[in-house]
């Protein structure tokens, strides 16, 4: 098994203090992570290919790299404001290969029947577009009763505008969705940051539901099965195995994966080679662990990588 990992900065010492100064000058909740501005200047970012030993056997710079979803044989790769075509040897890089005025701070996409689901972070959007780049729908959150920002304010966006071009801070955001994924029934999971929940909307109303909550600002909400999906709970260091009770409303979590951090920032579960992938984004670290295969529970380390320090770890993607 290889993996392909992306960095959304190569300058994490900077990013600290940004948080912690922004932190002191912020009034909000203590359960509130983020800050009104993003810092200036451009803060690196990289795709990075490592081999089943941990050896990073390539290094693509790719400011502010972060979703990875596959694309034929290739993968696609987010960025502040757009999407790129790259291989999975990172040899050739298509840059631009999808772009659209609605994309701001893009997190993580993920396929569908139709194309692919990308989190506008930014803006509080999810986007569905077709493999050439088509808008296929739409949910805006601030449409949809997320209408305030953590701080109490009032969130007007132009739909009109060209969005690629304008830095919103994450206090400034009224959910911080950052991941998005498909179910088999056609209803779309989204993570919620501020909320700390994962809801399913309905396509056609746009209406939603909260199906999951308590977690402490998740990230990385992926597709098993017809029944099941995994979340990370972030600050709690928790991959989350969670089943679709049959209703089709609710859930229950089936097994916790302890990550040892108090930022687990993607998890992932590969069945074809039965082991969790955990991003740890507080030491740097990629951890695999066992798989589910014959009810076992992961708990047991299988690898450890650990990575330079000043890499911001984002997600990553198993082949």
């Amino acid at each position: 098994m290889k993996l392909l990992l992306s960095c959304i900065s190569t300058q994490h010492s900077t990013l600290k203090q940004h948080w912690t100064q922004t932190r002191e000058e912020t009034s909000c909740p203590l359960t509130v992570l983020g800050s009104k501005q993003k810092p200036g200047g451009d803060l690196g970012g990289l795709v990075c290919l490592i081999d089943d030993l941990g050896a990073t056997q390539k290094v693509l710079n790719l400011s502010m790299a972060a979703g990875l979803a596959p694309f034929e044989k290739d993968v696609l790769v987010t960025t502040f404001d757009s999407i790129h075509r790259v291989d999975t040897q990172l040899q050739t890089l298509q840059s631009d290969f999808i772009s659209s005025p609605l994309f701001n701070a893009l997190h993580s996409v993920s396929r569908t029947r139709r194309g692919y689901l990308v989190a506008s972070t930014g803006i509080d959007l999810l986007v569905e577009f077709s493999p050439t780049g088509e808008v296929l729908w739409t949910w805006w959150a601030t449409d949809h009763g997320f209408s305030h920002t953590p701080t109490g304010e009032l969130r007007e966006l132009d739909k009109e505008a060209d969005h690629r071009i304008i830095k919103y801070g994450t206090l400034q955001q009224t959910t911080h969705v950052n991941s998005v994924a498909e179910l088999p029934d056609g209803r779309v999971l989204a993570t919620l940051f501020h909320q700390g929940t994962v809801i399913a909307i309905d396509r056609e109303s746009g209406k939603w539901e909260t199906i999951l909550e308590g977690l402490d600002h998740p990230h990385s909400v992926r597709i098993l099965d017809e029944e099941h999906f995994t979340v990370a709970d972030t600050v709690h260091g928790k991959a989350l195995l969670v089943r679709l009770n049959s209703s089709g409303h609710g859930t229950t979590i089936e097994e916790e994966v302890d990550a040892g951090t108090s930022w687990l920032q993607d998890c992932s579960y590969n069945a074809q080679h039965n082991v969790w992938v955990l991003v740890d984004g507080k030491h740097t670290r990629i951890l695999l662990k066992r798989g589910r295969r014959n009810g076992e529970v992961a708990q047991q380390n299988i690898a450890q990588f650990d990575l330079n320090p000043e890499w911001r770890l984002y997600e990553a993607y198993a082949f």
